[in-house]
């Protein structure tokens, strides 16, 4: 199978994007539906789905070795499974303030990356690029709200976590949606 791709950067793997983009959305709508677990418990549950987001990241870069959007991939993979893991072994009194910092900064590394691979994909269609930093715009704003004082909004945590990941979750799904079009009309 030939692997194309969209000025550089590889589109064989559409399908990784999407799976990111459905952890992230079913990660936001577990956090709409657990307001009362603890904030350690989704700490723990945040590192798991870093890592494995990581893993699939990580995936893609290897796949895609001849093309130019591999670094980028690799590492923010990298970032999110040394995250995840770090978390792993954080005594459990500390993860919980870890935990908000961490997700924060990583909710606007992300979009900020992933608003340079909107910005590469306008060549194929500027319409549905407006939507996607739409989505990518509300999501950082969530993030910044959330750093500005998570823990005085007390469960209005979970609602900016959780719109924030729902968010970004749904850039993700659009993406690999296009990507698979794109892919089918480059065939």
């Amino acid at each position: 199978m030939a692997s194309y791709t969209y000025r550089g950067a590889p589109i064989r793997y559409w399908w990784v994007p999407l799976l990111a983009g459905i952890l992230s959305v079913a990660i936001g709508v577990w956090c709409f539906f657990n307001p009362v677990a603890t904030l350690s418990a989704l700490a723990y549950f945040f590192a798991a789905c870093l890592c494995v987001s990581g893993l699939f990241h990580l995936f893609f870069s290897l796949g895609n070795l001849r093309g130019s959007g591999w670094v980028s991939a690799m590492a923010i993979g990298l970032i999110e499974v040394i995250g995840g893991g770090w978390m792993f072994f954080l005594p459990e009194n500390v993860v919980a303030g870890a935990f908000v910092f961490a997700v924060g900064i990583y909710i606007i590394v992300v979009c900020i990356n992933s608003i340079c691979e909107a910005c590469m994909m306008m060549s194929y269609s500027s319409s549905w690029v407006g939507l996607l930093i739409v989505f990518l715009i509300a999501t950082l704003v969530f993030a910044v709200i959330f750093l500005a004082g998570p823990i005085v909004g007390g469960i209005a945590v979970w609602l900016y976590i959780g719109i924030s990941f729902i968010c970004f979750g749904l850039y993700r799904i659009i993406l690999a949606i296009k990507l698979k079009r794109i892919n089918k009309r480059i065939r």
